[in-house]
């Protein structure tokens, strides 16, 4: 019999930096040079003030996209992680962080 199982808490990847995106007024994309092979999920934050992020690979505006509001967290799959493209919503820009997990 196969199966796959998948571990409900994961794991902090101590081997991979955490990475603080500035957002401004021009769409930004998270440096994947620096991700793990080995992780497989991300906590991310928004700190300070609002974003709009898409994961479609069109380029988020104030009419296209998901509305993230200031510190607003969730863990995201890497998959997301790598198609995330984030704006400000409006006003200053933000800070979104991301940090490594595993299984």
């Amino acid at each position: 019999m196969n199966s796959f199982v998948v571990n409900l808490y994961p794991k902090p990847n101590g081997t991979a930096p955490i990475q603080n995106l500035t957002v401004g007024a021009t769409a930004v994309q998270f440096d994947s040079t620096n991700f793990d092979y080995k992780t497989n999920s991300f906590f991310v934050t928004v700190h300070s003030h609002p974003v709009v992020v898409t994961f479609d690979g069109s380029t988020p505006t104030a009419s296209n996209g998901h509305i993230l509001p200031a510190d607003w967290y969730a863990f995201w799959s890497k998959d997301a992680v790598l198609s995330a493209k984030l704006l400000r919503h409006t006003g200053s820009s933000a800070v979104v962080t991301i940090s490594q997990f595993t299984n």
